[in-house]
């Protein structure tokens, strides 16, 4: 059975030979990594009610395997390995989407969720939108990437946007439960310090 540093070490020579233009590299690097891209933007798809067809998440892959491989792999010659190398892939797959999101919903694009729905009878009194909550949590998702380190991102994405428990996130990141909540805690502790954003982690 393999290490994390072994598969660490397995990484940084994948990015070594992406960055040498070995095209067998970039073959490699697909086949390896598809699956982590296509969960990563079912999981913004359903999450965010946005409604897109196997044909808009086709483009989305393409655009995060761009963004990952443009410039000689300089996205992934920037992980310095702090975190393991699918969190940073799937963060940087996340990221894609969200910027699709925000497009979309300026454009008014964006599908209500049946959370949307709910919430939309529950705060109708209030004046609280779907538009209103979506706005919200993509300004949640920006601040978060801003201030947090990827594998802190990670973590509150995953517990606060999509569900995932501490033990589940802890099998993810290769940590025990108590490390996750320490870490998740300092997060939002950072959050708090940004801004008060953290506040917010029930409104959308």
């Amino acid at each position: 059975m393999r290490s994390p540093k072994d598969r660490d070490n397995e990484s940084m020579e994948l990015i070594a030979r992406l960055k040498a233009g070995d095209p067998e590299a970039w073959k490699e690097f697909v086949e390896r990594y598809r699956r982590l891209l296509y969960s990563a933007i079912n999981r913004v798809n359903g999450r965010y009610g946005a409604g897109w067809d196997e044909a808009v998440m086709e483009d989305l892959f393409a655009d995060v395997l761009f963004k990952l491989l443009r410039r000689d792999a300089a996205a992934l010659t920037s992980w310095q390995g702090r975190c393991r190398l699918e969190t940073w892939i799937y963060r940087i797959a996340r990221n894609v989407c969200i910027d699709e999101l925000r497009k979309t919903a300026r454009r008014g694009e964006v599908q209500e969720s049946d959370d949307d729905r709910r919430a939309q009878a529950a705060d109708r009194d209030g004046g609280s939108s779907p538009r209103d909550r979506m706005d919200l949590r993509l300004s949640l998702e920006q601040a978060i990437d801003q201030v947090l380190t990827a594998r802190e991102a990670l973590a509150v994405h995953l517990i606060y946007f999509e569900g995932y428990t501490y033990r589940e996130v802890g099998e993810r990141l290769a940590m025990t439960v108590g490390a996750v909540s320490g870490m998740v805690y300092r997060a939002l502790e950072k959050m708090r310090e940004h801004g008060g954003v953290a506040e917010h982690w029930n409104t959308g």
